[in-house]
């Protein structure tokens, strides 16, 4: 499913209507009536509605809304926030309508604050058609002042249409403030504002309505993003030959684990075999190999030169060369620490690196000091950064990264030539040609020690298998995040890394049943 631009979205809408031929009443008409639809869905009673219209089409489709909740019954009062005179040519169709109905219509107006006041207070349902996409800039000191209200006094539930009135579409910001509603439904695809913060949280549930544009209208000018879909990926996940091997699978390589941090590459090369590797070895400096051989059983242990603090010396690479013909991918991060000769250390270790790989966790910490590591480099990269990495990355404050958290993704990933895989509630995936994912599994739950170590081995893992980067990125990140859901049985607190691992499993059975059922 793409995910839209509210300029991409106009462009599908005027070549629906301008190319296709389908009138603009129409699409109005099948918006309208998606929104009375949820409402009467989640309302088997009829009650009272509020429906809240501005003067452009995402009022015409608060007209719409409002006729068919008073033909099932409801009891609608349509409040105006503009003169009738501004009113797009849709919009003045159904406007007419609802006043050839007889219902009631109140134009907005500063002396009428009271009654509005009541008829919030008043209301089982509010329906926002204030805004809509369309807005730039701050909004006007009267609309605020109505989302304020609505904020304020509502006691029923708000259901916004399209995008909640006074959030950014693009970027997630508010513009200063915006209507929290309990659902947003939107129109043919999602738009950034849906995921991004702190406009998502304005949202509520988001239904996304067919209204009747054809495929054809996105085949002709794709959005530039998408929500990360398995159906994008899903040929990846075959069966099995029943006369492979673990040889068929790949070998990967995780490198990390620096004293009092074992516990990140087992976590790491676990999940690697856990998603599908036929084998994985773990790379620690030598002092740890006896601590972790006598931890891991089902990965090779390899021990490199340490600076005898427990930490990889920083010549230690130089090992790689006797055994890097054995590896199709690898994993650089996961506890790895800090140590001197770090830079150098990072460059030779990406630059004999032939294959593809994942960098995270002190790696990339490592990469922001010495950001010429990456030049020489081969193979396909993948950045797993949270915010705060991507701060360090970037040079820039962790609050800058959350709302700008796509701009910078696809900036980094264009100017690096590398995935970014910047993690967070709804992870966007970049890619360098400038495609972007939002990834719509995961729970609150993952926000614990040691996930992000198996979103790393999960991912190095399908790229030993021999997947592309770009789909493997998209399938770990998606994958991760079901197996989380899934392992959350009693409680998002207690959740923990392993719990995950154990659930990789489960997550790559629910896409196969999936697949089978499509």
């Amino acid at each position: 499913m793409y995910l839209t631009t509210a300029q991409e979205m106009r462009d599908l809408d005027r070549y629906a209507i301008e190319t296709i031929g389908i009138p603009g009443v129409v699409l109005m008409e099948n918006a309208g009536k998606a929104v009375a639809r949820l409402l009467r869905e989640r309302f088997p009673r009829p009650g009272t509605a509020l429906v809240l219209t501005g003067t452009g089409n995402n009022g015409g489709d608060g007209f719409v809304a409002a006729r068919h909740l008073a033909a099932a019954g409801w009891e609608v009062v349509l409040w105006l926030a503009g003169p009738a005179e501004k009113l797009t040519p849709d919009s003045r169709v159904f406007y007419q309508v609802c006043r050839n109905m007889g219902l009631t219509v109140i134009q907005d107006a500063g002396e009428r604050r009271g009654e509005l006041t009541r008829r919030i207070v008043e209301a089982d349902v509010i329906v926002d058609a204030l805004l809509g996409t369309g807005i730039r800039g701050e909004v006007r000191p009267r609309a605020l002042e109505l989302i304020r209200l609505v904020n304020e006094y509502r006691r029923g539930a708000v259901v916004a249409v399209d995008v909640p009135s006074g959030a950014d579409t693009d970027t997630g910001a508010l513009l200063p403030d915006a209507i929290r509603a309990d659902w947003t439904v939107t129109f043919a695809y999602p738009k950034w504002c849906h995921y991004l913060r702190p406009a998502a949280e304005y949202c509520g549930e988001v239904i996304v309505a067919d209204i009747g544009i054809p495929r054809s209208a996105a085949e002709h000018r794709p959005p530039a993003a998408r929500v990360n879909d398995p159906s994008w990926w899903r040929e990846w996940l075959a069966p099995r030959s029943r006369w492979s091997h673990k040889g068929t699978y790949g070998h990967l390589l995780v490198v990390g684990g620096s004293r009092g941090m074992l516990g990140a590459v087992v976590l790491a090369g676990m999940a690697g075999l856990r998603i599908g590797a036929g084998l994985t070895t773990v790379a620690v400096p030598d002092g740890q190999e006896p601590i972790l051989a006598a931890k891991v059983t089902d990965a090779l242990v390899w021990g490199w030169p340490d600076d005898g603090e427990g930490r990889f010396a920083g010549d230690s690479v130089r090992v790689l060369s006797e055994r890097v013909d054995r590896f199709t991918a690898a994993a650089v991060g996961p506890g790895l620490g800090r140590f001197s000769g770090e830079g150098d250390w990072l460059r030779n270790m990406l630059e004999r690196m032939p294959f593809p790989l994942v960098l995270d966790a002190d790696g990339l910490n490592i990469l922001a000091e010495h950001p010429g590591a990456l030049q020489s480099r081969s193979g396909e990269t993948v950045l797993t950064p949270h915010p705060g990495e991507m701060a360090r990355l970037a040079g820039i404050e962790t609050a800058k990264v959350e709302s700008s958290r796509h701009m910078l993704a696809r900036e980094w990933a264009e100017k690096t030539g590398s995935i970014v895989v910047l993690k967070g509630t709804h992870t966007v995936i970049a890619l360098p040609d400038g495609t972007q994912l939002v990834n719509p599994t995961g729970t609150p739950a993952l926000a614990k020690a040691g996930s992000g170590d198996v979103l790393s081995g999960v991912i190095g893992g399908l790229l030993a298998r021999g997947i592309p980067a770009s789909a493997a990125a998209a399938m770990g990140v998606y994958l991760h995040g079901l197996a989380g859901e899934l392992a959350v049985q009693n409680s998002e607190h207690s959740l923990l890394a392993s719990d995950i691992l154990s659930q990789l499993g489960a997550a790559l059975s629910r896409l196969a049943s999936d697949r089978a059922r499509a």
